[in-house]
């Protein structure tokens, strides 16, 4: 079988063995009785203390309290998440293992012509929960105060722009290439190892640029230490209520923000019974005073997307990031 445009393809036998899998976890799933009726899992790619770990602690003891049935939390951090993508892959398709994802879900196999996992076709969605917003922060003092006036100082010194990523295949860099390449800009890509650096560096005016994720910006930017020139999303942040999304002032054609987003899915093969639970489940929890609370701290918003809409946002940022992978002479 030949590989798919972007790269992805089942092979015959794998197919073979996903329906197998899922005709039996069907048939496990009807005699199990009610679901949930044991302990459930959420893999979390990443370490403990990030946003991902903290949003699926609180919604996992919000489904402990409403379901009767333990939550653990399983941090399988590693490879840029391909780790705990991996083993949530490979769990039994019952509904008891869930992974909670996010951008570099679709980022990480977007790179590869042969990657470990498809992100459409070996899992499921059950929820897509919320966003952060990235915003542009820029140096006070530089010759432009919003996005109009960056792309036409851009386009009259092409080249002479810098911004800071937090390197290859990460959502930072992702969107800046996204957008420069719509809108016909030559801004040089300097990749960080330390978000802290970047910021820093973006105050004291050695990097013009910097595509970040709100909160780790919102104290400089209140301060006036950096200024907001958009966010990357297609709505206004309740965090920055004055900072238009990047397209709001000009219309760049061809591109379309996309905000840090976080999910949860499950292994494909999953009964609809047991998805449509868990999808029950979070959207409680999602509604409980303590998650809205953690969710204000982390800077995230709750959003409301069906699984339909869930997949085809996910089928969207796969090929545009298979393309720009393409684009940058990323894609292995």
């Amino acid at each position: 079988m030949q590989p798919s445009r972007i790269g992805f393809a089942l092979r015959p036998v794998r197919a073979l063995a996903v329906l197998a899998l899922s005709a039996l976890s069907v048939a496990g799933f009807a005699q199990s009785g009610p679901f949930p009726n044991r302990p459930m899992k959420i893999i979390v790619p990443y370490s403990a203390g990030t946003g991902s770990d903290v949003l699926a602690r609180t919604i996992g003891r919000s489904i402990t309290e409403k379901s009767g049935q333990p939550v653990v939390i399983e941090n399988r951090d590693g490879g840029g998440s391909l780790i705990g993508t991996m083993a949530a892959a490979k769990a039994a398709p019952d509904g008891y293992t869930m992974l909670i994802a996010a951008n570099p879900f679709i980022i990480v196999p977007s790179q590869n012509s042969k990657p470990q996992y498809d992100p459409i076709k070996d899992f499921v969605p059950i929820a897509k929960v919320a966003v952060i917003p990235l915003v542009l922060a820029a140096h006070p003092q530089a010759p432009f105060t919003n996005v109009k006036e960056l792309i036409a100082y851009a386009k009259a010194n092409p080249g002479k722009l810098s911004y800071a990523s937090s390197g290859s295949g990460t959502i930072s860099q992702q969107e800046m290439e996204l957008f420069k390449q719509a809108a016909g800009l030559d801004i040089v890509e300097v990749p960080y190892k330390s978000t802290a650096q970047a910021m820093t560096d973006t105050i004291g005016g050695q990097i013009a640029l910097f595509p970040v994720v709100v909160p780790l910006a919102l104290q400089h930017l209140r301060s006036g230490r950096a200024r907001a020139l958009g966010v990357f999303d297609t709505q206004r942040s309740p965090q920055l209520p004055d900072v238009p999304p990047m397209g709001e002032e000009v219309r760049v054609a061809g591109y379309t923000p996309t905000p840090v987003w976080y999910g949860f899915l499950a292994p494909a093969g999953t009964p609809k019974e047991a998805v449509a639970t868990l999808n029950e489940l979070i959207q409680g929890a999602m509604r409980s005073n303590e998650v809205k609370e953690r969710l204000t701290g982390l800077g995230a918003q709750p959003i409301s997307r069906t699984n339909e809409q869930f997949d085809a946002d996910m089928k969207s940022e796969l090929e545009k990031a298979g393309q720009l992978a393409r684009k940058l002479g990323t894609y292995k």
